[in-house]
Order: C-alpha cells, then structure tokens, then sequence
C-alpha cells in the first residue's frame, strides 16, 4: 500500500510539471503573437504618421501657389515691381537657396525644389527632413516675358500610374529619404541640386510624372497637383474684381468723353480664321450691341473736316475761322491735329466754338479725347477761360470733337489766336504696357470678357434706355452681387468674365455657349446673370459698369 501511494503522488507530481510547462508554453506563444501584433501595428501607425507629415507638407505648399497666383501685392513684393499678371507662377528654387530662380524658360530649370521664400511660407519639409521639390509647366512662369496667362490657358504636364491626370499646371514633391544610389552630398552643389537624386520617375523633358499608391525601395515620390481647375477657381473671382477696379473706369471714361459706349467687336475668333484673332482685328461692329470690347489699338482717327466760329461781347464780328488740319510745335515737339485761326480787332471777351470731325473708327474702337488744347496769341501760347472738350458719336460710328473756351483780355489791335484740337489716340485700356489694366491686355482677357450694351447708349442711340417694356431696352441682370445698386433692369451696359469652359470644348470658338451659361448665352434678350450655385453649371462673373 505504501508503494502504491508514493507511485501516485509522483504520477501526480509529473500530470502538474507538464501543465505547468504547457501553461508556460501558451504564454509564451500568446506573448509572441501580442508583441509581434503591437510591433506590426506600430510600424503601420509609423508609415501612416510619416504620410500624413509629407502629405501635409504638400498641401501647404499648393495652398501657397495658389494664393500667390492670385495674390496681387504679393506677386509685386516678391518680384518685383512689375505688372501683376494672375495665375502666374515663381520658377522653382534651382540651388536650394529658398528663392525663385531666372525665368526658367529651359525644361531642366522648372523642376527644382520650393521656392519656400519666394512665397512667404515656413520651410516645408517631408518626413524625412528633405525640403520639398517642385515642377511648373511652361506657359504658367511669371516674368517669362511670354506667357500669356487667361482662362483659356492649359497646364502642360501630365501625371502617370496610379493617380494620372492632365492639365497640370504644377506639382509639388515630397522626395522621400535617398534611395538606390542617389547622392545628395550638399558639398556636390552638381549632385545637390540634381531632380535625379531626389525623384523617381519622369521623362527627360521634365513634363511627365508617376504617381505610386504606397512607397517603396525603389520608388518612394509622394505628389500633389494643380490642375489648370484648381488654380482658375480662385484666379478668377481676382480678375473679375480686378475688371472692376482697372478696366471698368476706362469705359466708364469713354461714356463722359463721347456721351455713349463704343460698338462691341463681333464675337468669333477670326476674321477668317478658327484660330485666336490679333488684338488689331477687335473693332467695333455698327450692327452689333454685345459681343467683345473692341480693344484693337491700331485704329486711325483721321480728321475729315471741321469748323470754328467765334463772337465777341465788344468789337467787329469775327465769324469764321480758317481751319485745317495742321503740325505746330510744342515744347520743341511737333503735335499735329485740326486747326481753326482767327483774328481779332478792337474785341473784349471773345467766345470761341472749334469743331473736329471724324471719319469711321471713333466709335468702334477706344479714342480718348485730348487732356489739353494747343491755343496761342500771335504765335505765343496762351490760357483760355472755361475751356470745355466734348466727342459725340454717330449710329455710324463717325463722330465730331468740340472745344469751346473764351479769351477774356482787351484786343486793341489785330490779334491772331490759333486754336489746334491734337490728333486722337487710342485709350491707355488697349495698352499691355499700360500700368494700371496693361496685364489685361498684356494676358489677353479681353478674349473671355464679354460685353453688352444697351441699344439706347451705342453711338446714335440716344443716350437713354427704358427699364420698362419698349425701345431702346436697358440690360437686366439676375442675380447681381450684394454690392450694386438695385434695380436690377437699368444697366446701360456690362462685362461678363466668361471663366474657364465648362462644358468641355475646346477655344477659341465661334461658339457663344462655349463660353457663357445660362441667361449669358442669349444675349439678344438683353438678360445676363452674375453666377450663382454651383460653378459647374454657370461661373460667369458679371461686372455692371453703369449705372
């Protein structure tokens, strides 16, 4: 009996060992699988961490493109005081100093890193501590002294793999850390500043790129693009308000100088072409009240005839003057124009009437007025009294320039008093170099920029229009921002920023829906609509420039 208790207690004892060493055995194993869980899942949480920073990086640094694109005062204090010109952008940063280099014009110099302090933003870096890298299409360099930057302007790069797209006018780059090979010595300035060591996967011309869902040993590039969509969406509404502020008052302007807005240009691309007209083929069209501005600056205005009469309140009639067109000299300059001559005897007080007249162009094209008159007494200049310069305009499109002033001191013997009105010229608005609308003209907005008319204020329309039913009809327009006037029903006349295409055409195009939605696209109405909702059914802007 004894040897019986003892062999079961041992068997016992060994039943307990191996549970023990089973239990031990399981911990073991669930131990393992809880640490390899958490080391898995925080080399997961780490990826996702170092994502997010570079994507972060990314969108600041598209965030700050844009804005610089649309930002005026910007663009100036950063480079210089020039013209602004909107949706232009820096070229990239070639040798890692942190400011916009050259005009970039050669393909290799518009990939480079971010010109961070070109842009007035931190020095962004990607997760691993590399400063970002930044490639721009071509026709979208500021300064370039060539670019034409409008709505109708189209990025020139394209992205590859697995988020392709077109259109691009930009794309930023988190270059990741150095992989197979790639030196970034910073005492090889060659090496340093070399795309080849910093980026995967482009051409040679540096205007394609991939795109790759998770980085690897071999590619690890992460991007982010701006599309010609993202960059007009906030470039527009800065043009619009800048149509406003620049361009505006030039035609408002006009209207006082010639008591009625010029013909608007027809619209269509040519003539006699289905590409992009020159700026000189936009002129006036007598038969149309909307269409384009006639913006052309190679218009004449060549005096046709004239007039001048004159009384006195003491002293022989005067009558008549000689009149012609003639050359006098000013300040050593010759100045041309139309000239009436009078002579005077034994006058006090003489009221004097010069009238110009011109052939076609005056009211299809912008003519300003003269800001002075030439006015001499016996061939020495002299100062008039109330002088007084005013165009009207014909249904022609001809038009008659009037001065009237009165000399005011005692005649006792002959005198001889020439009057001369100079030659018109074409309005500081049809000048890219103008400093005030010059980037207008200069990026050829003109193109997008519709403009209406009432029939009443054409030339030889009257100088009214009726908000009410009946002719001539003043131009209604719906939905009209929160800072005009109301009523909405007597606009003498309007631009309409027409914006990028919506719906999908190609431009320039004859087409007037190509261009405008909605109550725009049917002008002989006289209805227009500012933009309201959503801007994939309508993003015309509308500027009333009178009332």
């Amino acid at each position: 009996m004894p040897a019986h208790t003892c062999s079961t207690s041992r068997f016992g004892q060994r039943q307990g060992g191996f549970a023990m060493i089973a239990l031990i055995a399981l911990i073991a194993i669930m131990s393992a699988y809880l640490v390899a869980n958490a080391f898995a899942r925080t080399n997961a949480e780490l990826a996702n961490t170092r994502e997010q920073r570079s994507m972060n990086a990314l969108r600041q640094a598209k965030a700050a493109l844009i804005a610089y694109a649309a930002s005026e005062e910007w663009q100036q204090y950063r480079s210089g005081p020039t013209n602004f010109q909107p949706g232009a952008l820096p070229c990239p940063d070639s040798n890692d100093s942190g400011n916009s280099a050259g005009i970039c014009s050669a393909a290799a110099n518009r990939i480079g890193r971010l010109p961070w302090k070109t842009l007035g933003i931190d020095d962004l870096r990607d997760a691993s501590g590399e400063r970002l890298w930044y490639a721009l299409s071509a026709n979208f360099r500021k300064l370039s002294g060539t670019t034409v930057i409008n709505s109708d302007t189209q990025g020139q790069l394209t992205v590859i793999g697995i988020a392709p797209a077109s259109n691009i006018v930009a794309i930023v780059f988190a270059p990741g850390e150095a992989i197979q090979g790639q030196n970034r010595d910073p005492a090889n300035a060659l090496a340093h500043n070399s795309p080849a060591n910093y980026l995967e996967g482009y051409n040679a011309a540096y205007d394609t790129f991939t795109s790759t869902a998770f980085p690897s040993d071999s590619f690890n590039d992460r991007l982010l693009v701006i599309t010609q969509a993202d960059l007009m969406s906030v470039v527009e509404p800065v043009v619009a308000a800048m149509i406003e502020r620049d361009v505006k008052p030039y035609l408002q302007t006009y209207l006082t100088q010639w008591g009625a807005f010029p013909f608007p240009a027809t619209f269509a691309p040519g003539p006699g072409t289905s590409t992009t007209r020159a700026q000189s083929a936009y002129v006036g069209d007598t038969t149309q009240t909307s269409g384009l501005l006639p913006i052309t600056a190679s218009a004449t205005y060549a005096w046709t005839g004239g007039s001048g009469t004159a009384t006195t309140l003491l002293g022989l009639p005067l009558g008549a003057g000689v009149c012609g067109t003639a050359t006098m000299l000013v300040s050593g300059s010759p100045v041309s124009g139309w000239k009436c001559t009078f002579v005077l005897f034994l006058s006090v007080a003489a009221q004097f009437n010069v009238q110009g007249s011109l052939g076609s162009n005056a009211g299809t094209s912008f003519p300003i007025l003269p800001g002075s008159v030439v006015t001499r007494l016996n061939g020495i200049d002299m100062t008039m009294t109330s002088p007084s310069i005013q165009g009207t305009l014909t249904g022609t499109a001809t038009g008659t320039v009037t001065y009237t002033a009165t000399y005011g001191n005692l005649c006792l013997l002959i005198c001889t008093i020439e009057i001369m009105i100079p030659n018109l010229a074409a309005s500081p608005l049809t000048n890219p170099l103008d400093p005030i609308a010059g980037w207008f003209v200069a990026n050829e907005w003109y193109r997008q920029t519709y403009y209406a008319v009432s029939p009443g204020y054409v030339p030889g329309g009257g100088a009214a229009c009726n908000p009410l039913p009946g002719a001539p009809s003043c131009l209604k327009v719906n939905n009209m921002p929160a800072y005009y006037a109301l009523p909405s029903t007597n606009k003498k006349a309007i631009l309409v920023l027409a914006g990028k295409t919506l719906n999908g055409s190609s431009r320039p195009s004859p087409n007037l829906a190509d261009y405008l939605e909605g109550e725009n696209s049917t002008p002989a109405d006289f209805i227009y609509e500012h933009r309201s909702g959503v801007p994939t059914s309508i993003n015309d802007r509308v500027v009333v420039v009178s009332p």
